[in-house]
């Protein structure tokens, strides 16, 4: 998984820039070192980025206190952040980001004029971006969500009618999802926000680059890329151009072009060493570590990896960082060290536990099933195989379920189409393991499980006072009440619904025998459910249909 695409420094291009110096104006020597020093930031020249506002700050601190100065002195502190985040030094940017809170929020019962009300808004609008970036990047996902809200809460408030700061917290909620695994709803939120949001523009392609190449949509994934390249070069943005290079390396290596996936990473990885960029560095060498470890390389893997884990320590990335040690781990097992890999697998899914990252729980779950699977191709477990299938097939069946789940999340059938041929490689080791077990009974409720089908939610058609409804009484199974319930079609509808983008339901709950009670794969279904917080099935409950001769 890739860094995000980070959020600009200031999600505003050049007018925007304009405008806000008009607003925000301090005076000199303040007006022309804030235009430079963020001139060095989309350069990328972090350094005297950091040294301009540093001096500004300076003769800030050397003033008079007063509510205008503490104002000053916290938009200063709000920018040397961002500046920070930018640099990837996540500790200095917490520190700065506190400091600015700290001395915006500590004026917000002064006298203000409505002009005075609106640079304050606009100050503390900006900070508290800044502080969802930071939590987001150090995997506090549910505190980055709350400050979301916090900025949102103040949006009624602030005057925005070109709509930048409404921009950038779609932006950020476009991250925070993609952060959280749930592809589906970032997609469809990015490019909702396309049409309405272009000072986000090159960002929200980025995004939309990086939710394709995740999703195994390689061409879409390389068209937004080029979209999102040009727009960035359109403004001036060199630092957005290369988090571009990055997640087309990104894309390289998940389609398996691990030659240009290397190409790729090695150019990113010297610019952003060049700049001090440890953050982006690291995910640099996450993914070589992957590339030599495929070619063989087992030692150039193990020291990639291990820096690539102190870099993300080092800065206080704990989601990126149990990424690498998950990848550690896979290394361990490749080289017969059962006890390193569990240790290292058990450590990043107590992390991705911890932040509410369920998916890669998940992953973790079935990278332990398939070891226990080649252990059981590789070993005789004798009177002990059955514990060991049992075992596998528990960690393997939820979390399969839960990765096809997935789906349900995505507007497009296409998208649908490509997660689930990631999803059936899982499904493929349930089927095996069940074979291996000669479990009829659960082989059987495997098939249904499958078979059973998926409603469509027309979570966006509403059937109230109408005569007809959106498809032909003919293909119609049932209708849905205006109460939020998913709208059932079969047959041709279905087909034609999807075909068009409607959101797809979870299958309904397969009822085993007619005396009700049992449904199929309930145990697993309930594990699922429960270990990764995602619905596996609807409440709706149909009967087998057994077959007839």
């Amino acid at each position: 998984m890739p860094e995000e695409p980070e959020a600009p420094e200031d999600a505003q291009d050049a007018a925007e820039q304009e405008e806000q110096a008009a607003a925000l104006s301090y005076g000199e020597p303040f007006d022309s070192g804030f235009a430079l020093a963020e001139h060095h930031q989309h350069t990328p020249d972090i350094p005297a980025a950091l040294a301009v506002y540093g001096e500004l700050l300076a003769v800030a601190e050397s003033f008079e206190d007063s509510p205008d100065v503490r104002l000053l002195r916290g938009h200063l502190w709000s920018n040397i952040g961002t500046v920070q985040l930018a640099a990837t030094d996540l500790p200095g940017a917490g520190v700065s980001i506190g400091q600015s809170l700290d001395l915006v929020r500590g004026i917000a019962s002064e006298p203000m004029g409505p002009n005075g009300r609106q640079v304050w808004l606009e100050v503390l609008l900006k900070t508290l971006m800044a502080r969802v970036e930071l939590l987001r990047r150090t995997g506090q996902f549910d505190e980055a969500q709350e400050a979301m809200d916090e900025a949102t809460g103040l949006l009624s408030e602030f005057d925005d009618p070109e709509g930048l700061r409404t921009a950038e917290i779609g932006l950020s909620r476009v991250h925070l999802l993609m952060d959280r695994g749930a592809w589906g709803a970032a997609e469809e939120l990015a490019s909702a926000l396309l049409a309405d949001a272009p000072s986000t523009e090159p960002y929200l392609l980025d995004c939309l680059g990086v939710v394709c190449a995740s999703t195994v949509r390689f061409e879409q994934a390389e068209d937004y890329f080029a979209r999102a390249e040009e727009a960035h070069l359109a403004l001036g943005h060199q630092a957005g151009r290369q988090q571009v290079l990055s997640h087309r390396a990104y894309a390289a290596l998940r389609a398996g072009d691990f030659d240009r996936a290397e190409e790729l990473y090695t150019q990113a990885a010297e610019i952003f060493e060049r700049q001090g960029q440890a953050e982006d560095l690291a995910v640099c060498e996450q993914a070589r570590a992957a590339i030599a470890a495929h070619r063989g390389d087992a030692a150039g893997a193990a020291a990639l990896t291990a820096s690539s884990l102190a870099r993300f320590q080092q800065v206080g990335a704990a989601i990126a960082a149990a990424d690498t040690m998950l990848l550690g781990a896979r290394h361990a097992y490749e080289r017969g060290d059962i006890d390193e890999m569990k240790r290292l697998a058990q450590g990043a899914r107590d992390v991705y536990q911890e932040r509410g990252v369920y998916e890669r729980c998940a992953q973790v779950d079935l990278m332990l099933a398939r070891a226990l699977e080649d252990n059981l191709n590789r070993t005789d477990h004798g009177v002990h195989e059955r514990t060991s299938l049992a075992t596998a097939l528990s960690l393997a069946l939820p979390a399969a379920l839960a990765l096809e789940a997935a789906r349900y999340e995505f507007a497009t059938a296409h998208a649908r189409s490509q997660w689930l041929q990631l999803a059936d490689e899982a499904m493929q080791l349930v089927f095996r393991l069940a074979l291996r077990g000669n479990d009829q009974g659960l082989i059987f409720e495997l098939v249904e499980h499958r078979c059973a089908g998926a409603s469509l939610a027309l979570s966006r058609t509403s059937t109230t006072g109408k005569a007809a409804a959106v498809f032909p009484d003919a293909a119609m199974k049932t209708y849905a009440p205006d109460d939020g319930a998913p709208l059932t079609l079969g047959g041709i509808a279905a087909e034609a619904a999807a075909s068009v983008g409607l959101r797809v339901a979870p299958p309904p709950r397969i009822v085993m025998s007619a005396a009700g009670g049992r449904t199929a794969l309930q145990e697993y279904v309930q594990a699922a459910e429960f270990r990764y917080h995602r619905r596996i099935v609807s409440e709706e409950e149909v009967p087998f249909c057994p077959p007839t001769i």
